[in-house]
């Protein structure tokens, strides 16, 4: 597909649209009220590499939380917006960085024309989201779901012509991974906004993570797609570490560890599979090109990982941990010191 200029502009501190990075998303997994917990969640997943946070607005006291949130975090955030548009209104007086707002259940062209006349006030993008769980009134109004939500977003999209408004972030949803190609080409054949890849609703843990990279990669590989989001039932970390692994293998995004672990046999004589979780969790806050290894047994060892930048393999005998730097043996170790010396280069490497 022939590579297309975007509109491009400013989420608060972030960039977005016509080749610049693409921007990993999550969303807070509790009403937005709870700013204790939501702000350490977003700080964390910051840490690992998210650049975009959204929250939802389900009344006024959730929007008033979005002051305190706002003041304690350093990445955009995004507010959330379904049915009641005066919920919006709120949420930009109470810093939001972005709007998310529903074509289907926004309500009147009324409503969605004041919230268009407030962002164009305060300067905040809008992203429309379709999804087609709520399609509403676009239900059936074509032979495909797919052109169902295609023109719903046309529909919607025509008004914030009229008004002038090209800030706009599309999301086109739909939990079948199939349609969502589909969708997604025809929308960056259709409009100049940036475009937000997800599939919706892709399940748990594993299954969900198949299922959004056998929908998102072939997107990637041809450049379409601005900001993401893998959404899964599950830890948030998942998710930022989801975005992150596909960005990685489709090489859009260079500043991500690479992780090879032997998968184990009976040969193994360490401690291997609680000893990848202790470095996988530390590498989740490490943002170099860099390439690490955990290797079973001597058979493997070293000469499958030669290439790595640093490593440990099983000696052969039990809890003995070989620390290993491009193929080279760099002494053997008890499990802690190994583990300590092994971090300890990843954060000056």
């Amino acid at each position: 597909m022939e590579k297309q200029n975007r509109i491009s502009f400013n989420i608060g501190n972030k960039v977005i649209g016509n080749n610049h990075p693409i921007l990993i998303q999550s969303m807070g997994d509790m009403k937005t009220t709870h700013v204790k917990e939501l702000v350490a969640e977003t700080n964390d997943l910051a840490k690992m590499g998210m650049d975009m946070m959204r929250f939802s607005i389900l009344d006024f006291a959730d929007c008033e939380a979005l002051k305190d949130i706002k003041s304690q975090v350093n990445i955009p955030i995004i507010a959330d917006i379904h049915f009641d548009y005066r919920f919006a209104l709120k949420a930009i007086d109470c810093g939001a960085d972005k709007i998310r707002i529903n074509p289907g259940n926004i309500g009147s062209l009324a409503n969605l024309r004041a919230v268009i006349e407030k962002c164009k006030e305060r300067n905040v993008p809008i992203r429309i989201g379709v999804n087609s769980g709520s399609l509403n009134k676009f239900r059936g109004k074509t032979s495909s779901q797919v052109d169902d939500v295609l023109l719903a977003m046309d529909e919607t999209v025509e008004v914030f012509r009229q008004e002038n408004f090209s800030h706009l972030v599309l999301s086109l949803k739909t939990s079948n991974p199939i349609h969502l190609a589909e969708l997604y080409e025809k929308a960056y054949s259709r409009y100049p906004y940036p475009l937000h890849i997800g599939l919706t609703e892709s399940g748990y843990g594993t299954e969900g993570c198949i299922k959004s990279s056998y929908a998102l990669i072939p997107l990637l590989k041809e450049g379409i797609g601005d900001t993401i989001r893998v959404s899964l039932a599950d830890d948030r970390r998942e998710e930022i570490r989801a975005c992150k692994t596909l960005l990685k293998v489709c090489g859009l995004k260079k500043d991500i560890p690479d992780f090879v672990v032997c998968p184990t046999c009976g040969r193994t004589q360490i401690d291997l599979k609680p000893l990848s979780r202790l470095i996988s969790s530390h590498l989740d806050y490490v943002h170099k090109d860099i390439k690490v290894a955990l290797m079973g047994c001597p058979v493997n060892g070293i000469g499958e990982a030669k290439d790595a930048d640093y490593g440990i393999a099983g000696s052969g005998k039990k809890d003995v941990y070989l620390l290993f730097q491009k193929g080279t043996p760099m002494g053997l170790f008890k499990k802690d010191e190994a583990l300590k010396k092994l971090f300890s280069l990843i954060d000056v490497f």
